[in-house]
């Protein structure tokens, strides 16, 4: 069946017009642009997935191009142009036609396998409102609209797995596997804790005439105390400089706490990693005071930089800011120790303000790795600051992920005395600060001994599933080549798998099919304004292993599914092609 916008998709990919602009595939081409491709590459272009998954249907529609010759090649099936391209054009129009604005807007100008602007192009019949645009969706909401569209929804939710979303389970303790219970059980035994239950629990926020007026716009004083007395406590016992109340604004979740921040910085380069967190990517783009620079981390290394490699990005680029995520969202890579001692002693040499988003700081694993029987381990830059007011660290963590309450959308940023003013203005028009009766509710939540009893809880469950998570991974041959040292994300290597699985976006369908919802590895590449026109995520996706135990092995009973399927039909077409050749 013809598909008639697949068609002019492929078409305008070997068009004379796109090839001027596209390097990759002219390189893929031959100079000439006469070289044979394979139709799996092409099938795999982000733009095509968007369309379709299904091979037979695209080559059917390359067949039917006049300008392209498809031919079969041991059994693998290629397409090339029989037209030589020829040389570009000295001049060029000022003025577009009508023609080069469809293009533009809806074929996308890279045919590489570089991730479009999702959601950032209007089609022909959408309205929108004069001096307004349509905004990109962030990586997972964009994840989540497509599983709605294939079925996903409160009342359907139950038959599905979410392995998307990074959110963590909020079940209690005692709705947890019974290996983790049981473990819980002799952790209690030992003294490691007071219940198998938890130390907290929030049933209800009391509103009443107190709390129903306007709060301080950096937070209400007494979870101000009540963070700054936690870091103390875990963090800087012993140490003179101490965080008090004025280092602690209370703000309505992380992005917001990310979006004040960039608010209240000044003509800067701004550094950060790749791959990294994908809310950043927006977010970075629309303050136009922010000159964002990227700095790829090689998988050679783990994804990993090291700390000579790290001065060099900060002097060399004139770094005034260096924006990460630690533990890491995608990877679970974790800067801990004396490593991450380093990190704050290069920040306070060279004065680059290092804001660390710290909201998987308690989701840590590495303590398993260590000769100590310890069992807990968090980690945060505060313990090595050496004076709160002058050091350039800036941390953000939160109810949202460490404490599983991302409902409560209560979030914070710590740091000098003098950003955390600076953020306050800025929230003043941006947001007016945050919930007052949700803040006096969560005041008893940051108490430093009931963290820390939480914290051992949940490491026993995240390992748990975390294990199980590596072993059925390696069993349906993805690759893991770091396992995660922190947060509840594995990062997989999907490259050694059958086409169209080998792509993200071709897994991406093909789960959603098996109502499983995963986060494609693109989504990842924090690319502002998308000024760089390649990708190299296209091969990996992020798996969450946020939700429930049952969830997380229905989700991956169902990517099973699906590969064991796909394997099954290249063997059936190698066999076929075999017994065609021996014809």
């Amino acid at each position: 069946m013809a598909d008639p916008r697949l068609e002019r998709q492929l078409r305008y990919y070997f068009s004379d017009k796109n090839l001027w602009k596209d390097e990759w595939l002219v390189n893929q081409l031959g100079a000439e642009a006469t070289d044979y491709i394979s139709a799996d590459i092409i099938a795999g272009f982000n733009r095509v997935q968007q369309i379709t998954n299904d091979l037979d249907l695209v080559v059917s529609s390359l067949q039917r191009i006049e300008e392209l010759e498809v031919s079969e090649v041991n059994g693998k099936v290629q397409v090339r142009r029989r037209y030589p391209l020829p040389p570009k054009p000295q001049v060029e129009m000022d003025a577009p036609c009508n023609d080069t604005v469809a293009d533009e807007q809806e074929l996308q100008v890279a045919s590489t396998p570089v991730p479009d602007e999702l959601g950032n192009l209007a089609s022909a019949d959408e309205f929108f409102l004069t001096g307004f645009r349509k905004v990109p969706k962030t990586g997972v909401i964009y994840v989540m609209d497509e599983a709605s569209k294939a079925g996903y929804s409160a009342s359907t939710a139950q038959v599905w797995a979410n392995l998307g979303q990074g959110s963590p389970e909020t079940t209690r303790a005692k709705n947890w596997p019974t290996n983790v219970r049981k473990r819980l059980t002799e952790l209690v035994e030992k003294g490691k804790l007071t219940s198998e239950l938890g130390p907290f629990h929030i049933k209800s926020l009391e509103v009443n005439e107190e709390n129903l007026h306007y709060g301080s716009v950096n937070g209400d004083w007494a979870l101000r105390r009540a963070v700054a007395g936690f870091y103390n406590e875990v963090y800087r016992k012993g140490k003179s400089s101490l965080y008090s109340a004025e280092n602690v604004a209370i703000v309505g979740g992380g992005r917001l706490a990310l979006t004040r921040l960039c608010c209240a910085m000044d003509n800067v380069n701004l550094g950060h990693f790749l791959p990294d967190y994908t809310a950043y990517a927006e977010l970075l783009s629309q303050f136009k005071t922010i000159n964002s620079i990227p700095i790829p981390l090689d998988p050679k290394n783990n994804f990993r930089i090291t700390l000579q490699d790290l001065r060099r990005e900060i002097v060399g680029r004139g770094l005034s800011v260096l924006l990460l995520s630690n533990p890491c969202n995608p990877t679970g890579q974790l800067v801990e120790g004396e490593e991450l001692k380093n990190w704050v002693r290069i920040a306070r040499e060279t004065q680059c303000s290092i804001v660390l988003d710290e909201i998987y700081s308690r989701y840590i694993y590495t303590q398993r790795m260590s000769p100590t029987d310890a069992t807990w381990r968090t980690v945060s830059a505060a313990q090595f600051v050496e004076d709160v007011n002058a050091d350039p660290i800036i941390i953000l963590d939160g109810l949202t992920k460490c404490w599983r309450m991302p409902g409560l959308r209560i979030c914070w940023i710590v740091g000098p005395k003098s950003l955390i003013d600076s953020v306050g203005a800025a929230g003043s028009f941006l947001d007016g600060g945050p919930s007052l009766p949700t803040q006096r509710s969560c005041v008893p939540l940051v108490n430093p001994k009931d963290v820390i009893e939480q914290t051992i809880m949940l490491q026993v469950l995240f390992s748990h599933k975390r294990d199980f998570l590596l072993r059925r991974l390696q069993d349906m041959g993805i690759v893991v080549e770091q396992p995660p040292q922190g947060t509840f994300y594995c990062w997989c290597d999907i490259s050694n798998l059958p086409a169209p699985l080998n792509k993200c976006w071709g897994f991406f369908r093909e789960l959603l099919r098996e109502k499983v919802i995963i986060t494609p590895g693109v989504f990842f590449d924090v690319n502002p304004g998308s000024r760089r026109k390649f990708n190299s995520y296209d091969s990996f996706i992020r798996l969450s292993y946020g939700p429930s135990f049952k969830e997380v092995q229905r989700g991956l009973d169902g990517m099973q599914r699906v590969i064991e399927r796909h394997r099954m039909k290249r063997i059936e077409e190698d066999s076929a092609s075999t017994r065609s050749f021996g014809m």
